[in-house]
């Protein structure tokens, strides 16, 4: 892609995240808190990230601090989060990069017990079925935290789904606690449009990870096999509320190998975050409810899909 092309688009990026961040802190209240009436509670996991991307610190802190005093729990749960293990690895991640280890250590301890056998994570900690989009999220939690261990058996349960799939044009994400691939329930169809397409993103970019970590190039090639999926996806594969995962896995895999077709997805969905932002900094689509829940998570989390992308892809321009 030509440099000035991919200049002019990031820019477009940089500038449309500035807005959504904007929107989000619109409703941060006045004791830090993002909790109002007719709001849900367990809906401010994604905002320290977000925020701290565009160098709203500030407001991230004041949010941790009123985490930390009203609903940071001793076993180190959030409050209302019903044992979420996804959105409390969104927070952990977020509190451990502004260095508030006040939140991100309680959590994770509580998170890194919830880890099957198989070494899967589920989605919620009562659930009897792993997920690869848990399981990747919490092995790079781990890797941030510096468990290794935890991370290894995330990894590891990650390839062992990706090596049981029984067919070329599905991927199903769902294995049993002690490591079986469930063949009969949800999956990623190629055949059809709006996906799951971030169970296969998280786990390309669990493997990133671990190539920047160990440079075997094993995991370089369990991301490519990822990556060869996504190829074969509907035409809305980076076009879709949850292709950002995968795009930012791309940009990352693209710092690796050049390989265009990556790096064509990564700008696709910086793309499509562009054209299809709300007046109000937030974001909506026709298969989702209209509430406000919703522009506000798509809000937050783009904006780690986004940036994190354009910077990786810039660093090797």
């Amino acid at each position: 892609m030509e440099k000035k092309l991919l200049e002019k688009r990031f820019e477009a990026g940089r500038k449309a995240i500035r807005k959504a961040v904007d929107f989000q802190l619109g409703y941060q209240l006045p004791d830090g808190g993002y909790i109002w009436e007719g709001y849900v509670k367990d809906a401010y996991h994604k905002q320290a990230y977000s925020w701290s991307l565009v160098g709203e610190r500030d407001p991230a802190h004041k949010l941790l601090s009123w985490v930390r005093e009203t609903t940071l729990q001793s076993d180190g749960q959030l409050k209302d989060y019903n044992g979420d293990v996804y959105k409390h690895a969104w927070i952990c991640q977020g509190a451990h990069s502004l260095s508030r280890f006040d939140i991100s250590y309680p959590v994770y301890n509580w998170l890194r017990k919830q880890q099957a056998p198989c070494g899967g994570f589920p989605l919620l900690a009562s659930d009897e079925l792993c997920r690869a989009m848990t399981t990747a999220w919490g092995g790079i939690t781990a890797i941030m935290m510096g468990d290794m261990d935890t991370a290894n058996r995330c990894v590891e349960s990650c390839i062992s789904m990706l090596e049981q799939q029984p067919d070329k044009s599905k991927f199903f994400f769902q294995m049993t606690r002690d490591g079986k691939l469930v063949t009969d329930g949800e999956c990623i169809d190629i055949t059809k449009i709006k996906q799951c397409y971030w169970e296969v993103g998280f786990s390309m970019l669990l493997m990133d990870r671990f190539y920047q970590i160990t440079k075997d190039e094993k995991y370089l090639g369990y991301a490519k096999r990822y990556l060869d999926f996504f190829c074969t996806c509907a035409e809305d594969v980076w076009s879709y509320w949850g292709s950002g995962k995968g795009a930012l896995a791309c940009a990352i895999y693209y710092t690796f190998t050049k390989d265009e077709r990556a790096l064509e997805g990564a700008v696709g969905f910086i793309d499509f975050v562009v054209e299809t932002q709300r007046e109000c900094g937030g974001f909506q689509y026709e298969d989702e409810d209209d509430i406000l829940l919703i522009y506000i998570d798509h809000a937050a989390c783009f904006s780690g899909w986004v940036l994190e992308s354009i910077s990786y892809i810039e660093s090797v321009m």
